[in-house]
């Protein structure tokens, strides 16, 4: 009887003929022996043995040493891809390609577990690896034929291939242009959890194999044959990349329209700002523009006035109390003297994100970040003291509406509110500010005749 003795570590273990033949079975399978190898019986130093061995592991990421050790076997028992690896040098394989760039894709069943929402969700995730990086452009139907049909199959039942229950094979394909992708139905199939079988990076894979990809000699690429488990942040490697641009080609580059110029008699509001100058600024998108009692400027690029301020920004309110303007998006705030951004910025803030509105209270000389229903102080020269515990904005005043677009403080330490294209004043009074009776008006009032 051959035994083979088989270093792991400090520990030697003796294989007998078993793990060789089942090594030797394996590699038949998917291609690195041809199938009339008899080197089986010839034991493991065949030099057609030792070249098979050695391009598996390559392929698998091991040490290329050519015989069969435990984590070559072990490999050999992973999960993995049904189709045929074929290597017979280190180069990548394509299967052919489809004739047309505009593909349908069907899905005729689901894993129960998983549902049919989740199903789709990560099917169609995994079509968009593909047609990210290509010409390729997919499209979903629910009946009649498809370009690419794929299913879920319990072991012995509809598929012509049978499957082998859970765990080793997860799924195979045919490629162009039959378009058929099968997955095994008996796995625990789940997405963004780190347990189970991930079902959009292996449908991704098996996409690929659809679209006319063979298997990858890149371990960590999404066509290598063996699954690598779920990875946070996925990405294709570029091997695959160079794969699918090799059938059809980089994206094509798409110059982005220039983003219109807002209208100030009608365009919603991101802020609005009594700010340097004694001018009241209106923001929108990328641009901003002066409102007065007589009318409005012309829009201009926010980046032509305040340079490294983002576009389409949350809320902005400027201090009479240090004559610094502060800007707010996301979690962050931008603070310029004039027009100059002051060193250091911008920082983060420990405020809700996207907060709605903002403006300085001279009453209480703070800055007043609204969001929703709710209301926050920050005091500017206190390292930045904030009134962590939010109040409700009725106690400031009461009757504002919910979540306003912008808000703007008067030269007189009033306040004008903007929400939905309508504005509500308030004036103030020695402990809040009083909301004014029957006050209504339009944010566009300057435009109107």
């Amino acid at each position: 009887m051959l035994v083979l003795l088989l270093s792991l570590g400090s520990v030697c273990v003796a294989l007998g003929p078993a793990p060789l033949t089942e090594a030797t079975v394996y590699l038949k399978r998917y291609g690195y022996l041809s199938s009339s190898s008899s080197a089986a019986h010839q034991g493991l130093q065949t030099q057609q043995m030792n070249e098979a061995l050695r391009l598996f592991q390559t392929v698998t990421g091991l040490r290329a040493t050519g015989r069969l050790d435990g984590p070559t076997l072990a490999m050999m028992r992973v999960a993995r891809c049904g189709l045929t690896d074929g290597f017979t040098a280190l180069e990548y394989r394509l299967l052919g390609h489809w004739r047309k760039k505009r593909l349908t894709y069907r899905i005729y069943n689901h894993p129960l577990p998983l549902g049919r929402p989740r199903t789709r969700a990560a099917l169609r995730s995994a079509f968009n690896y593909w047609s990210a990086v290509s010409q390729l452009h997919f499209r979903e139907v629910n009946r009649g034929h498809a370009n690419i049909q794929l299913s879920f199959h319990r072991r012995g039942q509809g598929c012509p291939v049978p499957f082998d229950g859970p765990g080793q094979v997860l799924g195979h394909a045919e490629g162009p242009e039959s378009g058929a992708v099968h997955f095994d139905a008996d796995e625990v199939w789940t997405e963004g959890r780190s347990y189970g079988t991930n079902l959009r990076i292996v449908a991704a894979h098996e996409i690929g194999h659809a679209l006319g990809l063979g298997h990858s000699q890149f371990h960590s690429a999404l066509m290598s044959p063996v699954y690598t488990g779920y990875r946070d942040g996925f990405r294709l490697h570029h091997d695959d990349i160079r794969g699918i641009q090799t059938l059809y080609g980089k994206p094509v580059e798409r110059p982005s329209a220039a983003p219109s110029v807002p209208d100030p008699c009608s365009a919603p509001l991101d802020a609005l700002m009594l700010g340097p100058l004694h001018k009241t600024s209106a923001f929108r998108g990328q641009y901003v523009w002066t409102v007065s009692d007589s009318g409005h400027g012309t829009p201009v690029r926010i980046s032509a006035l305040w340079k490294e301020l983002p576009a389409n920004i949350n809320a902005a309110a400027h201090s009479q109390r240090t004559n610094k303007s502060y800007f707010l998006k996301g979690d962050k705030v931008w603070r310029y003297s004039g027009f100059k951004l002051d060193h250091g910025y911008p920082k983060r803030l420990r405020i809700p994100a996207d907060i709605h509105a903002a403006f300085f209270l001279s009453s209480r000389r703070a800055l007043v970040f609204i969001k929703g229903s709710d209301y926050w102080l920050w005091d500017e020269l206190r390292s930045g003291k904030l009134l962590l515990r939010p109040r409700p904005v009725s106690q400031l005043v009461a009757g504002l509406p919910w979540g306003p677009d912008a808000a703007v403080a008067r030269s007189d330490g009033g306040l004008l509110v903007f929400r939905g294209g309508r504005c509500w004043s308030a004036s103030p009074d020695p402990d809040a500010l009083t909301l004014d009776e029957g006050y209504s008006c339009r944010a566009t009032e300057p435009c109107d005749d």
